[in-house]
């Protein structure tokens, strides 16, 4: 008994697997069935061509938890010589995936910021503070995902 398998050229190969697929009926295109978004469909494929009808994301959206601010605002901060931007009027605070002001332009992460109260003391509550102090300025975009970073309208 040979416990070896045998080469054979590949066309004769192929034209033995497509005569055991057609002996088992099955050498056809498969019907098209429309199935529910929240069914799993693991192991399908798409009978035809799909496109992003918008972009996704559809907005500039934040990063990562923080405020939206104006790159410009933090001009020349560093941690000699900080900048403090006051909440409402200069940064707004954001969550991950929040859309972005159009007024700003950039995100600093909340472990960078010092959340400060009304007279410039630290501020135990990080996420309504009345100013932020920050040791390092930001180039415009940081921490911002720009529109149709994942797909653009139209893309296949």
């Amino acid at each position: 008994m040979s416990v070896y398998l045998h080469d054979i050229p590949l066309s004769e190969a192929k034209q033995r697997f497509q005569e055991a697929i057609r002996d088992a009926g099955r050498w056809r295109m498969l019907d098209i069935e429309s199935i529910p978004l929240d069914e799993n469909a693991a192991g399908r494929t798409l009978a035809e061509a799909v496109w992003a009808r918008i972009s996704s994301p559809h907005y500039h959206a934040s990063a990562m938890d923080g405020f939206a601010l104006r790159s410009t605002d933090t001009t020349n901060a560093m941690p000699s010589a900080p900048v403090i931007l006051a909440v409402g009027d200069q940064a707004g605070y954001v969550d991950t995936g929040d859309a972005i002001p159009a007024w700003a332009d950039a995100v600093v992460p909340i472990e960078l910021v010092e959340a400060l109260d009304q007279d410039g003391q630290l501020s135990q509550d990080i996420r309504h503070p009345a100013k932020i102090r920050l040791r390092a300025s930001l180039p415009p975009w940081s921490h911002i995902r720009p529109m149709g970073e994942d797909i653009v309208t139209g893309q296949l």
